[in-house]
């Protein structure tokens, strides 16, 4: 099954090019640094909403339910409130038996209803968790952020470094995820993480 998952997101959403971090950058202490900056960012901004990112978050959504639409007739999605997985091993076990339970906590969203949060979520969930076994972590998140990236539309990247690495920059440097989510960019954030881990010339590929 997981094969057949493979090939579809291969298939239907060939991968474009975006690096790897760095390996002598890519260091615990110094992504846990980045992360408190953007966590400040996201504190600092009193916004909910940008209304000119908008679009950014239309792209991604659209993109999400493109992947839903992709992975739907080799799985039977289902919804809880439990913590479902606790590493991606386990998602992986799940989707081999044809299956995927989605969490539906903490669905509140600008511009999202929750049903189409979840729908990013599955997308999260296979791209780079399943495919990719990027672990629940902060290192694990910034590189499913690049497995996104490289499968989704440009458009959507902005929508993306909010919705993943922002997320996870504040679960990992708090300890919590914010009680409230935002829908504002940060390409400052996103330059500077670029100039600083990927390799040079690389940022913007």
């Amino acid at each position: 099954m997981l094969n057949a998952l493979r090939a579809s997101i291969a298939s239907r959403f060939p991968s474009i090019p975006y690096p790897e971090p760095t390996s002598w950058a890519f260091q615990p202490a110094a992504l846990l640094a980045f992360a408190t900056r953007v966590t400040d960012a996201y504190a600092a901004d009193s916004r909910r909403v940008d209304i000119g990112a908008a679009g950014s978050w239309e792209a991604l959504l659209a993109h999400a339910f493109e992947v839903h639409e992709a992975v739907r007739p080799l799985l039977a999605i289902t919804y809880s409130t439990r913590t479902v997985y606790d590493r991606p091993e386990d998602i992986v076990a799940d989707l081999e038996r044809g299956r995927l339970e989605i969490n539906t906590e903490h669905c509140e969203h600008p511009l999202w209803t929750p049903e189409e949060n979840c729908i990013f979520r599955i997308a999260h969930d296979v791209i780079p968790h399943a495919l990719y076994l990027r672990p629940f972590s902060l290192e694990g998140e910034v590189l499913a952020f690049h497995d996104h990236v490289r499968r989704a539309p440009a458009e959507a990247r902005l929508a993306l470094f909010t919705e993943i690495f922002g997320y996870a920059a504040i679960r990992y440097s708090t300890g919590v995820y914010p009680a409230h989510q935002k829908c504002i960019v940060f390409p400052e954030l996103l330059a500077a993480y670029e100039a600083v881990f990927l390799p040079s010339g690389a940022a913007g590929a």
